[in-house]
């Protein structure tokens, strides 16, 4: 009999690997990243590592694969993903006028194509009709955009729209998504100080922290999310009411 796992992807840093940590108590998890080494590292830290697999796939470079290799993951190891969380992603700042093909595939890769390979194959008999609920991670820039970050607010725009849709499309499944705001992460590590100073001025309750996403997206995995679907949910220190 198969048994019940959680696939989170990029769960090699951030978000993704605190969610990794933090679920590892009370469930069976499946981690995903280009980076092995990584995901070592971030299974060493985790409660009953006897019960996660890793998935090592790069979503930026090998899109044509990511169904097989995880049709092959599933049935190597006899089993069903009933959840999905994607913290998988990057954002590499760029005017629009010097945008290459390249950065631009890149972002989508990432952000978009790779959830939608993923969800057609949890959604086919392979995972033996198991997916229960999904989490996805989009941004407040999509909403209130940023001077450039066009490509990369394009990429979290598409989530929002897939949300919307296959909420319905594939209900009872219960699809939702996040748009963190100032959240200190790897990704925003390295922005410009003067621009993290304004971007805290802009939040009502300042930057916020990785486990302020981790929460949130714990209770939308879980029963007490029963009724809730189809759903963009701001995560932003109340940014976006400014």
């Amino acid at each position: 009999m198969s048994r019940n796992f959680t696939l989170i992807t990029g769960a090699s840093s951030g978000m993704g690997a605190l969610c990794a940590i933090q679920f590892s108590h009370s469930q069976n998890l499946i981690l995903a990243s280009e980076n092995l080494d990584e995901l070592e590292k971030v299974k060493s830290q985790c409660a009953n590592s006897e019960n996660i697999i890793l998935w090592h796939c790069n979503f930026a470079t090998e899109r044509e694969n990511i169904s097989s290799s995880l049709n092959d993951l599933l049935k190597s190891n006899n089993v069903v993903i009933d959840r999905y969380l994607h913290f998988a992603g990057i954002n590499k700042l760029a005017p629009l006028k010097m945008a290459s093909i390249q950065l631009i595939d890149l972002t989508f890769n990432v952000n978009i194509f790779s959830i939608i390979e993923i969800l057609k194959t949890l959604v086919k008999r392979v995972n033996q009709r198991a997916l229960d609920r999904v989490v996805l991670i989009s941004a407040l820039v999509r909403e209130r955009g940023n001077v450039g970050n066009s490509i990369y607010a394009a990429s979290k725009g598409a989530i929002n729209s897939l949300v919307y849709t296959l909420s319905r499309e594939l209900a009872p499944i219960k699809i939702n998504a996040l748009l963190p705001g100032a959240i200190e992460a790897p990704m925003t590590a390295n922005l410009d100080e003067n621009y993290k100073l304004e971007m805290g001025k802009d939040t009502p309750l300042g930057w916020g922290t990785p486990q302020d996403v981790v929460n949130y997206a714990e209770f939308l995995i879980s029963d007490k999310a029963n009724w809730i679907t189809g759903q963009c949910i701001f995560v932003d220190g109340g940014r976006n009411t400014k």
